[in-house]
């Protein structure tokens, strides 16, 4: 029987892969790229919307990573055999730390206001193709 308290392992599930070198944005770290916006709109955080139309306004050039973490909650709430009506708020922050640093969370809200997250603080350059190998996975994935 599926149960609510299971959203934390969706929200560990998808921390891990948000913050993974497989996590590709054309042809380069997703995270690296996500952290270069950040820094050149003078903005502290990034939030991702996974849920309703707010995910559909996300920012254009990262709506491909959007779209990618969407796909992947619905995926997962029907793999651990929930009700999508249970989830009814989901986001990704990525927070500037340090110079060389940011801080991801997974934010899952559940429809009775129980929130769920993971947090995970991972060393991040800035994005820089002179000295990044792109990957030989880009019309793979």
């Amino acid at each position: 029987m599926a149960r609510r308290t299971e959203l934390r392992g969706i929200c560990h599930d998808m921390l891990l892969a948000f913050s993974s070198r497989n996590n590709d944005l054309r042809g380069y770290w997703a995270l690296g790229q996500l952290k270069s916006w950040i820094e050149d709109e003078g903005e502290g955080a990034l939030i991702i919307p996974l849920m309703g139309e707010a995910s559909a306004k996300s920012i254009l050039q990262f709506a491909e990573v959007s779209c990618r973490f969407v796909a992947m909650l619905n995926t997962l709430i029907a793999n651990y055999r929930l009700l999508p009506d249970w989830v009814v708020d989901a986001r990704i922050t990525i927070e500037l730390t340090a110079s060389n640093q940011v801080k991801c969370s997974i934010i899952v809200v559940s429809d009775l206001g129980r929130s769920f997250e993971a947090t995970r603080t991972v060393l991040a350059r800035r994005h820089d193709p002179r000295w990044e190998q792109r990957t030989t996975r880009i019309g793979v994935l």
